[in-house]
């Protein structure tokens, strides 16, 4: 008898009374889900088999930068696509770099490892102003310096931080 037969055998035999006719084929189509088979897309760790280790996700390596006071930045997505078809606006100020929110900040330091999350020190940085958290303006303001996607404020952390911190 095969598997098959002997699991639809006792189906039928179960005291269950309405049991799904496919009951049977979900026991034969189960299949192992192992690490290559997740798809790229979902939000995961990987592990190498050979050393043990936690891999470092070579999307967030290529599209992300971390700087050494911890923030993530990004470039604005579709920065390249379509550029005649943009305002003028749109086109200088996609040029620009976007730190990520605090839950991203979060999960891309997840997915990589300590070797990647250390302060890296370069010479001729391009990001050595922003490295340092004091005197950074906020992220959230539009080409005019207002702030967007929030209600006007008086940033204290920004004005404060002009007054007494000295760094760049």
């Amino acid at each position: 008898m095969s598997l098959l037969n002997k699991v639809s055998h006792l189906i039928r035999s179960s005291s269950v009374g309405c049991v799904p006719q496919c009951a049977a084929f979900a026991v034969q189509q189960q299949q192992c889900r192992g690490i290559a088979r997740i798809p790229h897309w979902e939000n995961h760790i990987r592990f190498d088999p050979a050393v043990g280790r936690k891999r470092p996700s070579q999307d967030v390596l290529d599209r992300f930068r971390r700087l050494n006071n911890g923030l993530w930045v990004r470039a604005v997505p579709g920065k390249h696509t379509k550029r005649y078809r943009k305002t003028e606006i749109w086109q200088a100020t996609s040029e620009y770099y976007v730190t990520c929110t605090k839950e991203e900040c979060w999960m891309l330091d997840k997915m990589m490892t300590p070797y990647w999350l250390r302060q890296r020190h370069y010479a001729d940085d391009p990001y050595a102003n922003y490295h340092v958290r004091h005197g950074i303006k906020s992220p959230r303001v539009d080409y005019k310096g207002e702030l967007t996607r929030e209600r006007p404020k008086v940033l204290i952390e920004d004005s404060v931080s002009e007054q007494h911190f000295y760094d760049r």
